[in-house]
């Protein structure tokens, strides 16, 4: 009997994605997949796509779904089920995660005549709590790593078959992917992945697994060209068919004719190097240098199992940006819950889509787009709640919307929602425009990232069989990349404070600038009345090594279309100081961006200032201010196809001199 081999693709765009993106996966990847799949009847293989993806291809690529059909119809593809959504399953609520797994299966049902029993665990992100979930909305064979069993004990020559897990009586089959192969295919010859399939099955595998990203075979870098231009797919196949010693299989076959390997508990985890970039930046080379001695002295597999990253929730406390749109989720969770609205419940679904909620080597949380759509989707869920609970104009709420311990503010009114937190001296953190459902403060703090580093020094690659997998593609960064990898100590919000000695508007912008305050970061007590927010800091202002007495208090009032603030500081420093009120502003259009008419980088005269991009919409400032100085925001980042340059916001610095006291005062209103 030859061992089986089971095959598996997980295919998926984040929800919302620019079309033109997508149509090119289709095209370099989906598309000649199915059709070389339909080439080779004794092909059998999993897929999981995620909801949303499958749905845009049977919308605007029919060819393509129609060759999934056909695929079914020769009982060549068993289809695996997950979050519709592509959530992770462990950081939304237990409601949410059996209606989006069940969305998913009924779609697959209605489609191609299937009930899913596979689900396919998004990053792979393992937590024994969604067991009981998963298994009561039918899910019997889940996928995860074999990292997840060597982190718990396991050696690795236990791992070619499946075990059983359970959590209060449920139970489902674990069948660990084997890193070798993901790290083989399709980057090796053929020969090399047959003869170690076959090595596997003479050695008593059970079977042999391997789900992985389906944009592995034509849209990572050089893999279009390789896998169907060079013909490697068709050779990989022809190769695995007429093997003596092994063959492509289903997954729920295996599950019901050959014998699990035993019982298995395993601990929070996911891939390795997912838990490598969960960790803050110094931990991350730490634990690389770690690494490295402990391959020097020959412990390498060991290390494997006692050395553990972090875990993917850890996302939340590393970038507040991540951690803001997690949190805004789960409140809507609860209002979805209680409404029991389709319009709600759907836009919260595609909220808690997982893509921009970290980064490692994928932009993720990095990439603009990806933001602005999971504010899009929650924006539009607050306006569904809003209609239902007679809410539109509901002016101030208070609550700890970030589960960081301090009070947030909630604004709502006719045109637009906006939030203000404590826990960084009143500064407003989201700006929500309700005609068209975009967050005007979406933007990101430039954060040191640890491959920025990496970045730095050349690479080589003395392999040269075969192509480089995404994890060691040599990446070269640019003059203008380095002279922008800057990194801000505070967030990067609106209203933030700054008292300096003088101000260089190119030390602004490079983070580079004397802080003399401790308004920038720190909390102040906040105030809530019906229209109205107060917060209010007893702090200090610190020149020629003294400390001296200061007091900020912000005051802000709303109205349908906009924002009154008074800002008051006061101190006993006798010395002649400035007051920078930083704004930070996030539109569709970064690189259109323009101040009263004119580019950014210019100095802007005057205390009224109009922001736009011709697409987004108008942000007017009207202040007491005498000018101010505007500098788009970059950040350098790494994803699949290398180094990425983006632009992220705009800041907006508004000078203000002073002694002993200074007042900004003014208006925001949009349009």
């Amino acid at each position: 009997m030859k061992m089986p081999f089971l095959f598996g693709i997980h295919c998926h765009q984040p929800v919302g994605n620019f079309s033109h993106v997508v149509d090119e996966a289709v095209e370099r990847c989906y598309a000649p997949f199915m059709e070389t799949a339909l080439l080779y009847p004794k092909f059998r293989f999993a897929a999981h796509y995620s909801g949303w993806l499958l749905d845009y291809i049977r919308q605007n690529h029919k060819a393509v779904f129609n060759n999934m059909k056909r695929l079914t119809d020769n009982n060549q593809i068993e289809f695996f089920t997950g979050g519709y959504y592509e959530p992770v399953l462990s950081a939304i609520p237990s409601g949410d995660r059996k209606g989006q797994i069940e969305k998913l299966s009924r779609y697959i049902n209605n489609h191609f005549g299937q009930m899913p029993e596979g689900l396919w665990l998004t990053e792979r992100v393992w937590d024994p709590a969604i067991i009981t979930d998963v298994a009561e909305v039918g899910v019997r064979n889940m996928i995860v790593d074999d990292y997840h069993f060597i982190s718990a004990g396991y050696y690795k020559e236990m791992l070619n078959g499946y075990y059983i897990t359970e959590q209060d009586g449920k139970r489902v089959n674990l069948f660990p992917i084997d890193k070798n192969l993901r790290y083989l295919i399709p980057f090796k010859e053929e020969g090399v992945i047959v003869e170690y399939l076959e090595k596997t099955a003479d050695s008593g595998g059970k079977c042999s697994v391997i789900f992985d990203d389906g944009e592995k075979f034509g849209v990572w870098p050089h893999t279009y060209e390789w896998v169907y231009e060079d013909g490697w797919m068709e050779r990989f196949l022809d190769s695995v068919i007429s093997s003596e010693k092994c063959e492509f299989a289903f997954f729920g076959e295996v599950a019901g004719g050959v014998k699990p390997s035993g019982l298995a508990y395993l601990p929070l985890t996911s891939y390795y190097e997912m838990g490598e970039w969960s960790l803050f930046t110094g931990r991350i080379a730490e634990m690389e240098k770690l690494q490295e001695h402990l391959k020097e002295e020959g412990l390498e597999d060991t290390a494997e199992v006692f050395v553990k990253g972090g875990i993917w929730k850890n996302f939340f406390s590393k970038y507040p940006e991540s951690n803001r749109i997690h949190k805004r989720a789960l409140r809507l969770s609860a209002y979805a819950a209680e409404a029991d609205d389709e319009a709600l419940t759907e836009a919260l679904y595609k909220a808690q889509c997982n893509d921009a909620l970290w980064h490692g080597i994928f932009g993720g949380l990095y990439l603009p787009n990806l933001r602005n759509n999971s504010w899009s989707f929650i924006i539009e869920a607050e306006k569904q709640y809003e209609r239902i609970a007679g809410k539109q104009n509901a002016g101030v709420e208070t609550a700890d919307l970030d589960y960081d311990g301090y009070d947030d503010a909630y604004i709502r009114m006719e045109n637009f929602n906006a939030s203000f937190t404590s826990r960084d001296c009143g500064q407003m953190t989201t700006l929500e425009l309700k005609r068209n459902n975009v967050n005007l403060v979406n933007t990101i703090a430039r954060r040191k990232e640890a491959y920025h580093a990496a970045l730095l020094k050349e690479k080589t690659d003395d392999d040269k069989s075969g192509i480089s997998t995404i994890h060691d593609l040599n990446v070269e960064i640019t003059d203008e990349m380095r002279s922008l990898l800057v990194y801000d100590w505070y967030n990067k919000n609106s209203f933030i404070d700054h008292v300096t000695e003088e101000f260089d508007a190119e030390q602004f912008a490079l983070c580079a600038f004397g802080e003399m305050s401790d308004f920038t970061n720190q909390p102040a007590e906040m105030t809530a009345e019906e229209r109205t927010l107060t917060f209010k800091r007893s702090g200090g202002i610190y020149h020629d090594g003294r400390a001296h007495k200061a007091e900020i208090v912000k005051k802000y009032s709303f109205e349908d279309n906009g924002i009154d603030f008074e800002i008051d500081i006061r101190t006993d420093c006798p010395a002649e100081l400035v007051y920078v009120c930083e704004m930070n502003f996030h539109l569709w259009d970064m690189t259109g961006i323009t101040v009263n008419g004119e580019a950014c980088g210019v100095c802007h005269k005057g205390g009224n200032f109009e922001i736009t991009d011709g697409i987004t919409g108008k942000i007017i400032l009207n202040t007491n201010a005498k000018g101010a100085e505007s500098y788009v925001f970059s950040t350098v980042s790494q994803s699949e196809k290398g180094v990425d340059l983006t632009a992220q916001g705009l800041s907006l610095f508004i000078p203000m001199k002073f002694k002993g006291n200074v007042r900004f005062s003014g208006r925001i209103t949009v349009e």
